[in-house]
């Protein structure tokens, strides 16, 4: 019974005690009582004499009583709140896994951290990804890393209705990852590409992610590991200008480009059998006109006509210096 009402004690401290709100013997007395455990006065001090003795709990003043509290925690509340912000901003998780992530560290730091992140949930401005698999996906892949086995997987792209096709008719990739990394807001799995290579595939676009037990990776393949970090260095990205709602008209093909930039939100039209359109918000700056113009006419500004106009003219810029 002793050693149940110690373990309760401790979860108390660890779960609502902090340094600027620590409990009395009276708030902690109360608290066993509710799980049908009595702590009485008498033995109350041993108790806790025990646990400071034992673990990083601290007495101090609470007006004429003492009060107690654990001194540090794994994670500092600031530290779990920078880890909340990331979750928040990251893109590749879906709403509802965010908000899952976003309690379950709120935890960490106790029922006070817990009731303010509750008081101050903030719902970054961020296009989320709809795969749930994700969580799964990454356990996968690296169970894989952990064992140096491949892992085998369905890779998907999203059409003009942001629905989600499989490759290939659903066929599995088998590939060895090197590595997961986050990169432009987007997260990858790092793999050994074809002649050697390094290969890069968006977790939220895996599913059924599978470690191949009976496919060890070979050594000469994990060496490419150390080829990582130069490959990142040479992948760049973009936008900063004024924001316009511009109309674009896409070959349906590129509707994955689309998304990528622009979020799965994005609600699009058919307009013929080859196209589709749809209205977003950008940046009319040369970055956007260049990411534009990478599609060589698939993806076209069909108003409004200023924006148009800009775009051409930019086109013109670069020709007449070509």
């Amino acid at each position: 019974g002793n050693k149940i009402k110690l373990l309760y004690m401790m979860e108390l401290l660890r779960s609502s005690a902090t340094e600027k709100h620590p409990l009395t013997m009276d708030d902690i007395t109360a608290e066993l009582k509710k799980h049908g455990i009595m702590c009485e006065r008498r033995t109350f001090g041993n108790d806790m004499r025990l646990l400071m003795e034992t673990f990083h709990v601290k007495k101090t003043k609470v007006g004429r009583k003492n009060g107690y509290y654990i001194l540090s925690r794994a994670l500092s509340d600031t530290e779990i709140k920078m880890l909340i912000d990331t979750v928040q901003a990251a893109s590749f998780l879906s709403d509802s896994m965010t908000e899952f992530f976003v309690k379950k560290l709120s935890r960490i730091g106790g029922k006070e951290l817990a009731k303010r992140v509750r008081e101050n949930y903030i719902l970054f401005n961020v296009k989320k990804r709809n795969n749930l698999e994700i969580f799964d996906s990454v356990e996968a892949i690296r169970q894989a890393l952990t064992k140096e086995k491949k892992i085998s997987f369905v890779y998907n792209d999203l059409n003009y209705e942001g629905e989600r096709v499989a490759r290939k008719g659903g066929e599995r990739y088998f590939a060895t990852p090197l590595s997961l990394v986050v990169n432009d807001d987007k997260y990858y799995c790092m793999c050994r590409g074809e002649k050697d290579g390094i290969i890069k595939f968006r977790v939220d676009r895996m599913t059924e992610v599978m470690v191949e037990e009976k496919l060890p990776a070979k050594k000469a393949e994990l060496e490419k590991r150390k080829d990582i970090t130069k490959y990142l260095s040479e992948v760049i990205d973009m936008f900063t200008g004024e924001t316009e709602n511009v109309n674009l008209r896409f070959r349906k093909d590129l509707a994955e480009m689309i998304f990528d930039q622009f979020g799965e939100k994005l609600e699009c039209k058919e307009v013929s059998e080859t196209e589709a359109e749809t209205v977003v918000s950008v940046s009319v700056a040369p970055t956007f006109f260049s990411w534009l113009s990478t599609f060589r006419g698939g993806i076209k500004i069909a108003g409004p006509i200023k924006v148009a106009s800009a775009y051409k003219e930019f086109l013109n810029d670069n020709l007449a210096n070509a």
